[in-house]
């Protein structure tokens, strides 16, 4: 059986996996040969955080917070909007309390994602959406 740190990655992993986009990203995932193509796509990286201990029991379940950090990248000099309408459609597709569940384990995202501000790097246009998250387990 996984561990519970595989568990929660496999939740998250899926859930962007499962994103419909038109036209489609390619997706750059954590640790992954990736060849940035010219157009857009996607980048993903999971921050989990410090554990809290909630109860006193030594079995007791821990609350494991993080994020999910997915970036939309669009080529430069496209306008703002295009890459920022990504984003957005990302955003909607981890809506406040949704559940992911693998391998026995229940993540639940805590709020709206958070859609930042954008940078731009020496080909793309990126904007971060932060989907913050929570398990007790």
């Amino acid at each position: 059986m996984p561990t519970i740190e595989t568990s929660t990655e496999a939740a998250l992993f899926a859930r962007v996996a499962a994103l419909v986009l038109s036209p489609v990203l390619p997706i750059a995932w954590p640790n992954v040969a990736f060849t940035k193509p010219a157009g857009g796509y996607l980048r993903v990286t999971h921050v989990p955080n410090t554990n809290r201990r909630l109860f006193l029991g030594s079995n007791d379940p821990h609350q494991r917070m993080g994020l999910l950090q997915v970036d939309v990248f669009k080529p430069l000099n496209m306008g703002a909007s295009t890459a920022t309408e990504i984003a957005g459609l990302v955003a909607a597709h981890f809506p406040c309390d949704l559940r992911l569940t693998s391998g026995g384990v229940t993540v639940r995202v805590t709020k709206a994602p958070d859609v930042s501000q954008a940078i731009a790097d020496d080909t793309h246009w990126l904007v971060p959406v932060t989907v913050r998250y929570t398990c007790l387990k």
